[in-house]
C-alpha cells in the first residue's frame, strides 16, 4: 500500500501450525501478511489456515492478510512465489518495507526456499521461532492438534522469533535466463536454435546490440562472439544447458529448475 509510510511486511507458510504462524505476526506488528498454504478442496489443511487468519484478526484488526495457494511440497515453486512476493512488495512501496519471512512454519521445502530466497533479496529479514511446548500421527491429527475445538497445531506456544544471520547471494543473471527461455520456447516448437536465429530476439528485449554485417541480414561477427561469449557459455558453465551436437543444445534438469523459479 503507497500511504508514505514504512510497512511492516511478514511472509510465512501454514500447514499444520497456529502459534508458530501467528505469534511472529503479533510480535512484528505487521501491516500485511503473505500466507502461503496448499488446499485441495475444504479439508483439516483448511481449519488450520483459517484459524491462523482468524487469530491474526483478532490480534491485528488492521493486518491486510494476502492468500497464496500453491505446492508447499515443490522447493521451485516455493522459491518462485516467496521471491516473487519480495519483489512486489520491494516495487509497489514508496518507502522500502521491513520483510520479515518465517522459516520455521511450514514443509521443509517452503523453508530452504524461503531462507534462500531472504539471502537473495538485500535487507530481507529471516527468523525462527523456537517452539516452547509441544502439542504429536496422522491418524491423531484432530484429537492431538485441536484445543476445545479450535485448531492449535504442533505447538502450544512459542518464544520469541530469532532473527537469523544471513549473507547476500548474487541473484542469477536475468538477461541470461530470459535468453534461456527463448532457447527452451524454441525447442519446444521445434525453431531453429542457430545464433542468428536467437540473437535478433534478444536484440529487440535490449539484452544484446546486434550489428550486421556489410549488405547482410545476420549478425556480424562481434555480434556473433558477444552471444557466444555472454550466453551460450554461460548457460553450459552454469549448467543450464549442454551441447548435444556441434548444432544442438538441451536446457538441463538445473536449467528447467532456473526458469521455474525464475521465469513465468
Amino acid at each position: 500500500m503507497a500511504s508514505g509510510k514504512k510497512d511492516r511486511i511478514v511472509i510465512s507458510c501454514v500447514t499444520f501450525d497456529v502459534a508458530k504462524v501467528v505469534s511472529p505476526i503479533v510480535h512484528y506488528e505487521a501491516s500485511r501478511v503473505h500466507l502461503i498454504h496448499y488446499v485441495k478442496s475444504d479439508d483439516i489443511y483448511q481449519e488450520f489456515y483459517d484459524e491462523v487468519c482468524a487469530r491474526i484478526s483478532e490480534e491485528i484488526p488492521r493486518c491486510e492478510i494476502v492468500e497464496h495457494n500453491a505446492e508447499v511440497f515443490d522447493f521451485a515453486k516455493m522459491m518462485n512465489v516467496v521471491s516473487r512476493i519480495m519483489e512486489d512488495e520491494i516495487e509497489r512501496a514508496e518507502i522500502r518495507p521491513d520483510i520479515y519471512v518465517n522459516v520455521s512454519a511450514g514443509t521443509s521445502e517452503y523453508s530452504a526456499a524461503s531462507l534462500m530466497a531472504s539471502m537473495m533479496h538485500e535487507g530481507v529479514m529471516p527468523f525462527n521461532v523456537p517452539t516452547e511446548r509441544y502439542t504429536v500421527s496422522p491418524d491423531r491429527i484432530r484429537d492431538v492438534y485441536f484445543d476445545d475445538g479450535r485448531p492449535v497445531g504442533l505447538s502450544m506456544s512459542v518464544r520469541e522469533p530469532t532473527l537469523i544471520s544471513t549473507f547476500t547471494m548474487k541473484m542469477p543473471d536475468k538477461g541470461q535466463i530470459k535468453g534461456l527461455w527463448i532457447l527452451k520456447r524454441r525447442l519446444n516448437n521445434k525453431e531453429p536454435i542457430s545464433a542468428a536465429a536467437i540473437i535478433p530476439e534478444l536484440s529487440e528485449l535490449g539484452l544484446i546490440k546486434c550489428n550486421y554485417s556489410m549488405g547482410s541480414k545476420k549478425p556480424d561477427q562481434n555480434t556473433l562472439m558477444n552471444y557466444q561469449r555472454n550466453f551460450v557459455d554461460k548457460w553450459i558453465h552454469n549448467g543450464w544447458a549442454e551441447r548435444t551436437s556441434k548444432r544442438m543444445m538441451r536446457i538441463t534438469l538445473d536449467g528447467e529448475a532456473v526458469l521455474k523459479m525464475f521465469m513465468d
